[in-house]
């Protein structure tokens, strides 16, 4: 028997993110879904629940970083699950990220802008999806930094992230 370990096998996929601190929430955003998710403590999993108008989708995934040291790549497993499967599971001790995606189209490049809530608020960020050999791209006009290999700006730290490692990471 082949033994593997976790983010190994043909269901993870490789997850390549690029990530900008906002100032704000930029004008012209489109198309916003609400995103809950329960980082389960002390592991490489997240419950989330996605909400898109009347539809919502829940999933369990597995997210394991190729280099420990950086955000950028990961090896991403992801399951569809169901209603009563995602409140099962949901009992489970978790930190909880609550936010709206949106979709900001601007100079020929599709961002994913993630406005957080809660004691996150105030928090902005810009993503984009790159694959395996793509060259970075500039960000968004707001952009007051690329943090894409910034740990604080993963949403595991964000999710156990103290009060005062907030007020740290948070523009004010």
């Amino acid at each position: 028997m082949t033994s593997r370990r976790p983010g190994e096998g043909r269901y993870a996929q490789l997850e390549r993110e690029q990530r900008w601190l906002l100032k704000e929430l930029p004008v012209g955003v489109t198309n916003e879904r609400v995103i809950v998710d329960h980082y389960w403590i002390g592991t490489s999993m997240r419950l989330r629940m996605i909400q898109d108008g009347g539809d919502v989708a829940y999933k369990l995934c597995q997210k394991v970083r190729i280099d420990d040291g950086n955000p950028e790549s990961v090896r991403i497993t992801n399951i569809y699950l169901s209603e009563g499967d995602f409140h099962a599971l949901s009992v489970t001790p978790a930190s909880i990220v609550s936010k709206s995606r949106w979709t900001l189209n601007t100079d020929g490049v599709t961002y994913a802008i993630d406005e957080f809530k809660g004691r996150h608020s105030g928090l902005v960020l810009a993503e984009v999806e790159l694959g395996d050999g793509d060259d970075r791209v500039p960000g968004p006009e707001l952009a007051l930094s690329e943090v894409t290999n910034a740990n604080e700006y993963s949403g595991g730290w964000l999710a156990a992230a103290s009060p005062g490692d907030l007020q740290r990471v948070i523009p004010r």
